[in-house]
């Protein structure tokens, strides 16, 4: 059972923790080939952990059958050269629950959880869904913050979740006003709450300088956001600065508002993933020609309209 634990840190991860997207073929079943080439990227990349089952990865739109699959596959590609983390993001409770234990039993080195998602639950329900999950693993948990949850998982909260339930040794940051609720909690707990950004790397100048060394993104612009952190992480500030409002910022703007269609997309330009394809049914809002336009010169004036060079 869980139980009250020390306020001593886990190790805090330094780098990249990419959400892969989930690969599939035109007919829509899942492209194991692609998914492995995802899984090659990112370790090419220099990722200190490798995710599946986020928000980027369509977690929504996968059957449990595929679910399987792809961590059976994921873990076995990946082959104990980062830690494999799992979002276990549910309606329920005990869904999320066996989510949990089934991402153990087939080698997961860590789970990911957000609240659940169509009923929200209560202060007290929130914490009784994370003590479930902690008692039912052995793995470390990483709390996820989002929209939903951020009015709940307040600083102090997070806080007395991480000190009172065992396997809570991570928070996610990406939830409304997540950069102050960082710096907050950063300061609460003199440092001891490992913090990852997320939020598909907004901010992720200002996170570093709050104190947070490793992000959770998507994977199509991963070479890109692993410079800027790298080169902060080694000291050197304005280098990484440079990358990110040169680089990463004007990418990213176009990027933020459109991320449903340029994920795969990206990646399926790059080399990575052989079919575009978002899981149906797809989202409305497509780029307008003026926008696709603009953002085709932006990938020019950034370099960033090439093939990644290390996929066979």
């Amino acid at each position: 059972m869980s139980s009250p634990k020390d306020m001593k840190s886990p190790p805090p991860f330094r780098g990249m923790m990419p959400i892969m997207p989930t690969a599939i073929t035109p007919s829509g079943e899942l492209d194991e080939p692609s998914q492995r080439k995802l899984v090659q990227y990112c370790l090419q990349c220099g990722a200190c952990a490798v995710g599946h089952f986020g928000f980027a990865s369509e977690f929504h739109k996968i059957s449990d059958r595929q679910r399987t699959r792809l961590i059976e596959l994921i873990v076995n590609e990946v082959a104990g050269r980062a830690p494999v983390f799992i979002g276990v993001a549910a309606p329920a409770n005990h869904i999320a629950v066996e989510y949990a234990l089934e991402a153990e039993r087939l080698g997961a080195d860590m789970i990911m959880a957000a609240i659940p998602y169509v009923t929200v639950p209560d202060s007290e329900g929130v914490y009784t869904y994370y003590r479930e999950l902690s008692d039912a693993v052995s793995l470390p948990i990483i709390v996820q913050d989002i929209g939903l949850s951020s009015s709940i998982l307040t600083a102090e909260f997070l806080l007395k979740m991480f000190t009172e339930i065992e396997h809570i040794d991570y928070v996610k940051a990406e939830g409304t006003n997540f950069l102050a609720k960082t710096a907050d909690l950063l300061s609460l707990s003199d440092g001891r709450v490992p913090v990852i950004g997320g939020a598909g790397g907004k901010h992720l100048i200002h996170m570093l300088r709050a104190g947070v060394t490793s992000f959770m993104t998507g994977t199509e612009a991963l070479d890109i956001h692993a410079a800027v952190v790298a080169a902060y992480l080694a000291g050197d500030e304005d280098k990484a600065a440079d990358i990110y409002f040169q680089q990463l910022l004007p990418y990213f703007m176009f990027y933020n508002d459109h991320s449903n269609e340029l994920l795969k997309a990206m990646l399926h330009r790059r080399g990575v993933m052989d079919c575009p394809d978002v899981i149906p049914p797809r989202a409305p809002g497509r780029m307008t020609d003026i926008e696709a336009r603009e953002f085709e010169w932006i990938l020019k004036r950034i370099g960033f309209d090439k093939k990644w060079p290390d996929i066979p």
